[in-house]
Parts: structure tokens; C-alpha cells; sequence
């Protein structure tokens, strides 16, 4: 039972690593191109692969619930990437951002493929641990 709450509270801490990259990325993604990670970036990075290697070694799988963080970091940039982008691209020095004066951040075709990819990769990640899940044994007592 213990290691069922470990297994949990490590995938909630790699969901909420994975909004802090997500608020990160936001603003690394500008009108003016993408940006260099900044320091939330690279802290949230660092805790998602320290609780990544924490669910291996507890967990024996190589890649132990990293498809949580994936998932929590690319639907929201899938679904803001995804809308429709007929408005020209912005260029470096465009007036401000208005209902009648818009325009489509540089870069923003990539970040829809680089999204789908960890999306597809995350489900996958998912399937392949629930299957795991319903593999195992069933817990049983031992008889005393």
C-alpha cells in the first residue's frame, strides 16, 4: 500500500512540475521568436527528472510516470498552437496586439509539431503503464 501512495504522490509532483514548465514556457513563447528558458524552465526540468529517477528506482521502469508531465505541459500548447493561424506572422517590431491589429508569434507551426509528438509520446507512456498496472498480481497476505 505504501508504494501505491509513493507511486501517486510522484505522479502528482511530476503534474505539478510540469504546469511550472508549462507557466515557463509561456513566457519563454513571445511575439519577438521564442525566447531562452528561463530559470522556471530549468528548475521545473530538473525536478521532473529527479522524480523520474525516483519512480525508477522505486518503481523498476525506466521511464516511471514522465508521460504525467508530458501530457500536463503539451494539451495546453497543442490546444493554444492549434488555433486556426491565418493572421500573418509577427513581425519584430508590430504595434501592439489589439481586436482589430493581430498577428501569430514566429515559431508557432513548431511548437504544434513539437506539442503533438509529446502529446502522442505521453498517451503512449500512459497505455504502456496502465497495462503494467494491470499485469502485476494481485496483492495477497501472506498466511501466518
Amino acid at each position: 500500500m505504501l508504494n501505491l501512495a509513493v507511486s501517486f504522490l510522484v505522479r502528482l509532483l511530476q503534474a505539478v512540475a510540469g504546469f511550472l514548465l508549462f507557466y515557463g514556457i509561456e513566457g519563454m513563447l513571445s511575439s519577438a521568436g521564442l525566447q531562452p528558458p528561463n530559470i522556471l524552465v530549468l528548475i521545473s526540468l530538473l525536478a521532473i527528472v529527479m522524480l523520474a529517477v525516483a519512480a525508477w528506482r522505486s518503481e523498476h521502469r525506466p521511464a516511471g510516470g514522465l508521460w504525467v508531465a508530458g501530457f500536463v505541459v503539451a494539451l495546453p500548447l497543442l490546444l493554444q498552437s492549434a488555433a486556426p493561424r491565418s493572421d500573418p506572422v509577427c513581425p519584430s517590431d508590430h504595434p501592439p496586439l489589439t481586436p482589430s491589429y493581430t498577428c501569430v508569434p514566429p515559431g508557432a507551426p513548431a511548437v504544434l509539431a513539437i506539442s503533438s509528438v509529446v502529446l502522442l509520446l505521453s498517451l503512449a507512456g500512459a497505455v504502456v503503464e496502465i497495462r503494467g498496472l494491470m499485469a502485476r498480481p494481485p496483492f495477497t497476505v501472506p498466511n501466518s
